[in-house]
């Protein structure tokens, strides 16, 4: 049991770096996938989608989306307000605070038919824009204030190989919690 409060203890400690605002790259709509396993039959259109997940209010991000598949993307659709470019340095101004898992944009490629490489270097990864207001980090803008907060966000990646190559690309939510909070669950 003291295991457990200690273990419980030091999760609330780091609750405030998990639990919030990721982005990340999935090849399904749901967020779930990061590992793009069935391409449709050649020639056909392919997609990779940017979700923001986890997200308690937010109104803008910027991001880059770092290519190394090798892929023939055509295209970059959102319905928000876009700056910049998906590969270079993307800002997104939602038009309003959105909460929860957020579809941010669809990446559709055409693919060949060519061999699906093997490996785990072709990734697709949200990584900070160059231009970020916050040096280093993906940048996004809160809700909890009228003029907003900025704050970072974690980024993940998704990948297109025949190998399994165990990216994590299913964060867990982490609520930050009072000790009394815990102590209530075992009443």
């Amino acid at each position: 049991m003291k295991r457990l409060i200690a273990f419980v203890m030091l999760v609330s400690s780091f609750s405030s770096i998990a639990s919030a605002h990721h982005i990340s790259v999935y090849a399904d709509q749901l967020g779930i996938q990061c590992h793009l396993t069935n391409p449709v039959t050649p020639p056909g259109f392919n997609n990779f989608y940017i979700i923001h997940k986890f997200n308690p209010g937010s109104t803008a991000s910027q991001f880059r989306v770092a290519d190394t598949t090798g892929l023939f993307f055509i295209q970059f659709t959102t319905s928000f307000l876009m700056l910049g470019t998906w590969d270079a340095d993307l800002s997104l101004a939602y038009g309003g605070c959105i909460v929860g898992d957020v579809a941010l944009g669809t990446l559709s490629f055409l693919w060949f038919g060519t061999p699906i490489p093997t490996g785990c270097a072709n990734t697709l990864e949200i990584l900070p824009a160059p231009t970020s207001p916050l040096p280093g980090q993906i940048a996004l803008v809160d809700c909890a204030t009228p003029s907003g907060n900025l704050l970072p966000a974690s980024g993940g990646k998704a990948y297109f190989s025949a190998t399994e190559c165990g990216f994590e690309c299913q964060k867990l939510a982490v609520e930050a919690t009072t000790w009394g909070g815990v102590k209530a669950l075992y009443r």
